[in-house]
């Protein structure tokens, strides 16, 4: 038997108050009004009730009294809730993991997932005596206590019915390390000391995960925690599932864009599905898909090209979770470069700088090398204004706060080298896999002179001729530096002597273009990129852009101020679907992206039998009845309900007799 206080210290004064009260009733002495009559026999009842409110005189048995103070003392020992605990108990310290990632949102369940995990730890709370201690934590991929260790189960339950759904995957290391700092307190030692020294005493607890148990195996070392495993969900949960989707140009139609998609089915039986593609909400095309059980497969669709657009994939299907039932893809939107041309005149790139393509992605500034040197360009070159240099034969003192295209000469600096000149030099690999290098046909360009580069670490090669490195492109800081071991023209006696006949191919303009795109930051007609809910993503905004604001799914405005940061960090990411980054000054898309969750782990709904902790198997509890307290208060306020009608029904007999 245990007792578990409800009342504070004021409430129970008033309670103990009662039972005096009563009995006082039963001494009060009636003020009646003296009257003369000529016989009491009529007036028996009348003195036996003077012989009971006569004050400070012997009570006589009452069985009225009674039942009325076996009622209230029925009321009190209900205030205590008396209860009774089987053998197996909570423990006095226990942790309680609840899982709120996107898969507890599956409705295989009354209501979902995840309320079923709340209303079982809330069970759970309710058995805890009074003296032992817990505290909630809920995880996805990161770790929320919700509430510390404590004794009192009216916070104990308010953080848990706190606990909201998110779209992330599940991770259990995370809350295991922040289970286990609590439990496992840390060592410390001396320099020089073998002994390391306890720094506080071990506080051993029970781990209850109330989980599906989709997060794979967390290598974690429990230490003094021991770990229950309550399954949370149906093993007959269906589901199905985009894992993929994207959008992409069609390299032989450049009229027509592909759009490509994946999709699982988690489930022992055959289902099938409808697929409906949207541009902007508006209906573009549909697929009927059956999926045999566990099996995938995957669709495309081919639309128009597009400058733009938000693309979106939605799956009818009548499964357990809906999730994952929708992906998003988009366009990204053409970007406006700066971007400055530095030559003592050069009208092959001037002229594969003036191409149309070219155009729509940049705006071009020509200027001199001795410009360079003038006050304005320096200031502008470490402004982060600029989007890409370019420079021909020549190079500046300090590099841009830019992206950078060397032709013919190398950046400052000794992390740049190069050999003597030589030539002629032939071709003999081209890294087509890279973007600078894409379409771009090197096996018939002839070359009289050129140098092979030594460039820093962490570079990747373009071209190689059989002198050496022709071409690479390597990293510094936040951006990138592309060199050309090669010049275009030789300024001699009689003029501009060619030193290739490269400006006269086909490839000559795609690789500027190519250029602009990759070093600019642009890509015309391409898709966007997709993160995984709760993920960081780095936005390559130019620089001249001080001031962004990013918009949400749901239409939540974050502004960013850059203060001189090459790349915009953003990590507000729980929402699915379509995030916008627009210039804060005039609203202009600079850029977009999708937030997916693409995880075939996520979407296998099916709880696990058993999960690993390390090298522990922890096996599924199904049933925690044991743990449920027994509760007493109830049949006592049945008993003050029978008590009051007994006493109500002898009052009333004795008033009719």
């Amino acid at each position: 038997m245990s007792w578990i206080n409800t009342l504070g210290w004021w409430q129970w004064l008033l309670m103990l108050s009662v039972p005096p009260l009563i009995i006082m009733l039963y001494f009060l002495k009636l003020r009646r009004t003296p009257i003369e009559v000529p016989s009491t026999f009529l007036w028996r009842r009348t003195i036996e009730d003077l012989h009971v409110n006569s004050i400070w005189q012997r009570l006589r048995r009452n069985l009225l009294l009674l039942l009325q103070l076996l009622a209230v003392l029925a009321i009190i020992l209900a205030c205590l809730r008396p209860g009774y605990r089987g053998e197996e108990t909570l423990g006095a310290r226990s942790i309680f993991l609840i899982d709120n990632s996107a898969s507890m949102q599956a409705t295989d369940v009354d209501g979902s997932r995840l309320e079923e995990a709340k209303a079982k730890a809330r069970e759970m709370v309710g058995s805890l005596e009074s003296s032992d201690a817990a505290m909630v934590i809920a995880f996805s991929d990161r770790a929320d206590v919700r509430h510390g260790f404590t004794s009192d189960k009216r916070k104990l339950r308010e953080a848990i019915d706190a606990i909201q759904p998110t779209n992330r995957l599940s991770d259990l290391n995370e809350a295991l390390r922040a289970a286990a700092g609590l439990a496992n307190p840390g060592r410390t030692s001396q320099v020089g000391d073998t002994n390391d020294v306890q720094v506080a005493d071990a506080l051993p607890a029970t781990l209850y995960i109330l989980s599906d148990g989709g997060f794979g195996n967390p290598q974690t070392d429990l230490g003094n925690l021991s770990a229950e495993y309550i399954p949370i969900g149906l093993p007959s949960a269906r589901n199905v599932s985009i894992t993929a989707f994207t959008v992409e140009r069609n390299p032989e139609r450049p009229d027509r864009m592909e759009a490509f998609a994946r999709i699982e089915n988690f489930s022992e039986e055959a289902i099938d599905v409808q697929s409906s593609l949207y541009l902007d909400k508006e209906l573009l095309d549909a697929r009927n898909v059956s999926l045999e059980p566990f099996s995938n497969t995957g669709i495309s669709f081919s639309i128009n090209a597009l400058e733009n657009g938000e693309l979106r994939l939605e799956l009818d299907v009548d499964d357990d979770l809906k999730v994952d039932n929708e992906a998003f893809a988009g366009i990204e939107p053409p970007k406006q470069l700066e971007i400055v041309f530095v030559s003592s005149g050069n009208s092959a790139i001037e002229a594969a700088l003036a191409t149309p393509y070219v155009q729509d992605l940049a705006s071009v500034r020509i200027i001199d090398p001795e410009s360079l040197f003038d006050p304005e360009i320096v200031k502008l070159a470490q402004s982060g204004q600029i989007d890409l240099f370019i420079y021909d034969g020549c190079g500046p003192e300090e590099m841009p706060k830019s992206n950078t295209l060397f032709l013919g000469s190398i950046p400052p600096g000794e992390k740049w080298q190069t050999t003597e000149e030589k030539g002629p030099l032939f071709i003999i690999d081209t890294n087509r896999s890279h973007p600078i290098m894409q379409y771009v046909d090197m096996g018939n360009v002839n070359i009289v002179n050129g140098v092979a580069l030594t460039p820093p670490e962490g570079a990747a090669e373009l071209l190689r001729s059989d002198l050496g490195i022709l071409a690479c492109v390597a990293p510094r800081e936040a951006y990138q530096d592309a060199v050309l071991g090669m010049r275009l023209f030789y300024q001699g006696d009689d003029g501009v002597i060619p030193n290739t006949d490269w400006p006269r191919k086909r490839s000559f303009p795609v690789f500027f273009l190519n250029c602009v795109e990759y070093l600019g930051g642009a890509v015309s007609a391409t898709g966007t990129r997709s993160v995984m809910p709760g993920n960081t993503i780095a936005l390559n905004i130019p620089a001249r852009y001080e001031k962004i604001e990013i918009e949400d799914p749901t239409g939540k405005i974050t502004l960013f101020e850059r203060h001189e940061d090459p790349q915009v960090v953003f990590q507000e990411t729980e929402e699915l679907g379509f995030y916008k980054i627009k210039s804060a000054n005039d609203s202009r898309l600079l850029e977009a992206f999708s937030v997916n969750m693409f995880s075939g782990r996520e979407s296998r709904i099916v709880p696990a039998p058993e999960v690993s902790i390390g090298a522990q198997e922890v096996e599924a509890k199904g049933e925690i009845q044991q743990l449920v307290r027994v509760e007493y208060w109830r049949w006592l306020l049945a008993v003050t309900l029978v008590l009051l009608s007994l006493e109500w029904f002898l009052y009333t007999r004795r008033v009719s007799l």
